[in-house]
């Protein structure tokens, strides 16, 4: 073949890449410009107009998500309801990537806070939750959470060092009905699971122990579950039980392996101060052990009862251990 003739190829075939990838880019936009003006006519004047228009966004699918977010949090009421109804429509398909996807906006927009918009996208994923409760709890498990009944009416979510989920798994918590106590030890969690934590508005408490989120989530978190109980520790352990109504801090028990066996901590000691700081009771105990990180260490006072009545003092260092 001449070099004339291959040339003339070559220009050939960059010419039908540049049309194929211009021919895309105008696909791309006149497609995007179609759910644009579908999602204007979700505010016509005309209530068949609206209604035309919404299904017509609803069965668009992907491509009509990233805008139908947008307009979910503007400034018009009916459009905003809408585009929040066309997501709810793509949640309940059974196409897994639409599906995700639509959910994922949807907590986007609930994330947003307590607005009439927000509140609508949180109604449509409990009701999409409440319809994968059952497959949740077992994916939940699978992955190491450890989930029991505390009472007739709720359950308790554990999750610890034995969790082998990430931040889309943890999303499975919120599909769970009758959620009252969700615990974490030892996990490290981001600010989007803390987004998913913020929708458990039924929750009457949430330990947090070495999770590693910063002050300004927590304060957030705080302001999206103020009915809860949330008990933030920074991950020091020291592995004891104790007896919470005895007026003291009472060691009930220590648990093998732990920085309180290690240190020679044994049942029935009293733990009299922390830091030269005095200690009132167990929950004062295990306030000032979480304001600790692991390795950190702390000076005790201990008394301990001998065998004939008699007690005695003793000053301990321990090195904390982590959840």
């Amino acid at each position: 073949m001449s070099q004339l003739a291959s040339q003339a190829i070559l220009i050939l075939a960059t010419v039908l890449v540049v049309q194929a990838v211009t021919g895309a880019e105008q696909t791309s936009t006149e497609k995007d410009g179609l759910v644009s003006r579908a999602i204007a006519q979700l505010g016509a004047n005309q209530y068949a107009d609206r209604e035309a228009a919404s299904r017509q966004l609803a069965a668009m699918g992907v491509v009509a998500i990233n805008q139908l977010t947008r307009a979910a949090q503007g400034d018009d009421p009916e459009i905003s309801v809408r585009a929040v109804d066309a997501l709810r429509v793509m949640l309940r398909q059974d196409d897994s990537e639409l599906s995700n996807k639509a959910e994922a906006a949807l907590e986007s927009i609930a994330e947003k806070g307590t607005s009439a918009v927000a509140q609508q996208a949180e109604v449509a994923l409990c009701f999409f939750d409440a319809a994968q409760a059952v497959s949740a709890r077992m994916t939940l498990e699978q992955l190491g959470a450890v989930i029991s009944e505390t009472s007739p009416t709720g359950i308790r979510v554990e999750i610890n060092e034995n969790w082998k989920g990430d931040s889309r798994s943890l999303r499975l918590i919120t599909r769970l009905q009758n959620v009252i106590h969700v615990s974490l030890f030892g996990t490290q969690l981001t600010q989007e699971d803390a987004g998913t934590l913020g929708r458990l508005r039924a929750i009457e408490r949430l330990d947090l122990f070495g999770v590693g989120l910063s002050d300004d989530v927590i304060k957030q978190l705080r302001q999206r579950l103020p009915e809860t109980e949330i008990d933030i520790r920074k991950g020091g352990k020291l592995g004891i039980a104790g007896m919470p109504l005895q007026g003291q801090c009472i060691i009930a028990g220590v648990q093998p392996g732990s920085s309180a066996e290690k240190a020679g901590l044994l049942p029935q000691d009293v733990i009299m101060e922390i830091n030269k700081k005095p200690i009132s009771d167990f929950a004062d105990c295990t306030s000032i052990i979480g304001e600790h990180k692991p390795g950190e260490e702390i000076a005790l006072l201990i008394k301990r009862i001998n065998p004939d009545g008699s007690s005695n003092q003793i000053q301990k260092v321990v090195v904390l251990g982590g959840w």
